[in-house]
């Protein structure tokens, strides 16, 4: 969805998209600054993001640091470091700890469907899921529908809180614009009157670089699933979830297929807001 969402933005605005697979196509590149490069690394990022910038207009780049620190992998290094040496634009695509064209999306489908999003209720909910997965959405859709003054509930249970400066961040962010955040560890106490129903697993940094652990966690958890009995309890919500979903275990097929989902909204949009973004950045 990523890649082809934003090949095709590009593409509709009369450019066109160089896709690299890093894990195929780039060896090792050491974001860290003033090292001695003896290691792994081939290349450092400064070079690599230096030589790309001459090449195109904009560089997006997508990165899951899984070194099994959370400390270290939380801080989007490598993201980071390529934003302070190119010398055009650069899109985070997805790292560790945001997805911010997820987010816009988001943003986009809620607005098409509440008209107005200043006050109305938010419920974000923690799913199940088999694997451990980014926190990147959870966050960005938590910080920017703060920014545009919803009252955001956070739903998941205890040991998958989100990272703190993110929840400090989108905290100050509600306040400024009028919302509020809270955070329940009950998904149908969460459910109740909410506008819109966003189910999304994220992993837990507490658990980070033990997956076995966190799948130990999550055996008693399946009960963390939207299904039709949860949608009842709010106020004729709206769901959704960014894809790709896991069907019957993060939500059921009834929740996924039903009147009130907008998940292939959400795709669709993702070229929209894209193409605004590179409209933006290409002036």
């Amino acid at each position: 969805r990523t890649r082809v969402s934003f090949d095709v933005a590009i593409t509709q605005l009369g450019g066109h998209c160089i896709q690299i697979d890093a894990d195929r196509e780039i060896y090792d590149l050491e974001p860290q600054e003033q090292v001695v490069m003896d290691g792994p690394a081939e290349e450092h990022v400064k070079d690599a993001a230096r030589t790309l910038s001459r090449y195109v207009d904009v560089l997006g780049v997508r990165h899951l640091s899984k070194t099994g620190d959370w400390e270290r992998d939380g801080q989007d290094l490598l993201l980071r470091s390529y934003a302070k040496h190119a010398t055009v634009p650069v899109i985070n695509l997805e790292s560790t700890q945001h997805h911010p064209c997820q987010a816009f999306a988001d943003m986009m489908t809620m607005q098409e469907n509440l008209i107005r999003t200043q006050g109305r209720k938010l419920t974000l909910a923690w799913s199940n899921h088999p694997e451990p997965k980014s926190l990147g959405a959870t966050h960005s859709v938590a910080l920017t529908a703060a920014t545009m003054g919803m009252d955001i509930t956070l739903a998941y249970p205890l040991g998958f809180e989100l990272d703190p400066e993110v929840m400090e961040d989108a905290r100050r962010q509600a306040e400024q614009a009028g919302g509020t955040v809270r955070v329940i560890n009950d998904l149908a106490e969460a459910a109740d009157g909410c506008d819109v129903l966003y189910a999304r697993s994220w992993g837990s940094h507490r658990y980070w670089g033990d997956p076995e652990r966190e799948a130990m966690v999550k055996r008693s958890l399946q009960s963390w699933r939207v299904d039709r009995s949860i949608m009842a309890r709010t106020n004729n919500a709206i769901f959704m979830h960014p894809l790709p979903v896991r069907r019957n275990v993060v939500a059921t097929d009834n929740v996924l297929d039903g009147e009130r989902s907008v998940i292939y909204d959400q795709a669709e949009n993702r070229v929209h807001v894209q193409k605004a973004l590179l409209v933006q950045l290409l002036k």
